[in-house]
């Protein structure tokens, strides 16, 4: 019997005996300085404008046509007598379309595109990181309402349409040329 006092003593004595504890200190990262949302658009923005060259993805105006289909890495999806089109969706399933006008030499004379947006927020965030680069490139707008337009020298000009409707939500964005005078 005393076995038994002596083992029940011991399993209670263990039992109220506390184990020591271990602290660990969790830290929490701290938020990024960039909202995800503003660098998605602005991955958004370099996918759509490119390298930096040209006026759009290396191309400008008087490129051959087949100098743009060896630049450009987007799906072709549709190539007509006036133009080629050229189309990529984002990761959130957003949508660019880019058609390269042609003229009779089948070079560039313009180029379109329209970019379909989910939310109006995202396409506000696109606008002004559009808004900045064109101004950082061609200098204040020379036109605001309601389209943005600034000057390309020595002959060009781009502009900037915010569409919004019951169905869709994007921007359109034309680079187009002044016609040569005779």
């Amino acid at each position: 019997m005393k076995i038994y006092i002596f083992v029940l003593i011991l399993f209670i004595l263990a039992c109220s005996n506390p184990k020591e504890t271990k602290k660990e200190e969790v830290t929490v990262p701290s938020p990024p300085t960039e909202a995800p949302a503003a660098s998605n658009v602005q991955n958004l923005a370099r996918a759509i404008m490119g390298t930096g060259e040209g006026l759009l993805r290396g191309v400008k105006f008087g490129d051959s046509i087949e100098e743009v289909k060896k630049k450009e890495t987007v799906d072709l999806f549709e190539e007509e007598d006036s133009h080629v089109g050229y189309s990529f969706d984002t990761e959130n399933l957003e949508t660019v379309d880019i058609l390269y006008e042609k003229n009779s030499q089948n070079r560039v004379s313009g180029i379109e595109l329209d970019i379909y947006m989910n939310t109006d927020e995202t396409n506000e965030s696109l606008k002004q990181e559009l808004v900045d680069l064109f101004t950082v490139r061609y200098g204040k707008p020379v036109s605001e309402n309601p389209i943005l337009v600034w000057k390309i020298k020595p002959t060009g000009q781009v502009s900037l349409k915010v569409v919004k409707n019951k169905l869709d939500r994007g921007l359109e964005i034309r680079f187009t040329q002044q016609p040569k005078s005779i």
